[in-house]
């Protein structure tokens, strides 16, 4: 039974990493991208919530629940930041045009306040949810638990609307301003994904088959509602009924599905997935002069889309190789 929930849950992952890398093409339509936005990244916490509740038998000290993480999520980030830095590091001091020393300096605080360089966000964010998480798991009643962090939600969601922090990127800030509201952004980032992680605890007990279709009113609430980016700040109170609704159907259908080789490798490999997609991407601008000026690519625009979203999975293929061969230490496992 385990072994079967293990696979339903990297199947959810699977798909999940795979709407991350199709809602990061540019140009996708509206429609999709409120669709996709609505319950992908939620569905990595709701699936960590999941998680949380399968292992609350193995009675692990908060202590070691908190190294685990530092190990499996705060690794995987100072390895790809450090490798993304020096990138760019390398980039500024070839051409300074590309890579201003501002924007450069800019990435480094980005970096070593937790506010992430690009889709690393997620790891930080994912990071001070699961420990505050554990934390209250391990020290208060279920139900005050669960008060706790509506009421921390609410607090956050409060204090970013307050602020108006869902336009930070806009601002013109010093380098000492942008380490404090970094630093901020961040912390309420991984406050405001809580909620899911309580969803995913109570979906494991969610049956397969019928519930399914809450993924119908989901998908409908999503092409209603706004653009959710926790990245952004993009949050708003009915974005957590949208991802309950969609989270909960996607759960229930990979239950019901049969196992998905394919699915199952993107979802064991979806934080490296994660870190280097952005990388591969270039298929698609390389694409687009062939697609919207020159006609060569004979195929609707949708089409288009999904055949680069599967291009890039497959050349993912030999990175994950390569990282879980050689490279395990920096993605917090063992290398094989």
């Amino acid at each position: 039974m385990q072994q079967k929930r293990l696979d339903y849950l990297d199947m959810a992952k699977g798909i999940g990493i795979f709407l991350v890398i199709l809602g990061h093409i540019e140009y996708i339509q509206e429609d999709t991208l409120k669709w996709i936005s609505s319950f992908h990244m939620p569905l990595f916490f709701v699936v960590g919530g999941i998680l949380a509740r399968l292992k609350q038998g193995e009675k692990r000290s908060v202590f070691q629940s908190i190294e685990s993480r530092v190990r499996g999520v705060l690794t995987p980030y100072l390895s790809f930041s450090l490798m993304l830095l020096t990138m760019n590091t390398i980039t500024h001091l070839l051409n300074s045009e590309a890579l201003s020393g501002a924007a450069l300096a800019r990435q480094y605080v980005d970096t070593f306040t937790g506010y992430g360089v690009h889709i690393l966000w997620f790891l930080p964010a994912y990071f001070i949810a699961g420990t505050l998480f554990a934390v209250l798991t391990g020290t208060c009643k279920e139900w005050q638990r669960n008060f706790l962090i509506v009421l921390l939600a609410a607090g956050a969601y409060g204090i970013s609307a307050g602020l108006g922090l869902d336009r930070y990127v806009t601002w013109e800030c010093t380098l000492s301003g942008y380490l404090g509201y970094d630093i901020l952004i961040t912390v309420l980032r991984g406050i405001l994904a809580m909620p899911f992680l309580v969803m995913g605890w109570y979906m494991t007990r969610l049956p397969k088959g019928w519930p399914a279709l809450l993924l119908i009113p989901g998908s409908l609430l999503a092409l209603r509602a706004p653009v959710f980016d926790l990245h952004y700040l993009y949050v708003h109170p009915v974005h957590y009924l949208n991802a309950f609704l969609c989270c909960a159907g996607l759960i229930a259908l990979v239950k019901a599905l049969p196992v998905s080789r394919v699915l199952s490798w993107l979802g064991r490999n979806s934080l490296v997935i994660m870190c280097t997609h952005a990388t591969f991407l270039v298929v698609y601008y390389v694409s687009l002069g062939m697609f919207f000026v020159k006609k060569w690519i004979p195929m609707s625009q949708p089409a288009f889309n999904l055949g680069v979203a599967i291009l890039v999975c497959a050349a993912e293929v030999p990175i994950a190789w390569i990282f879980n061969r050689w490279f395990g230490r920096l993605i917090g496992r063992s290398s094989k």
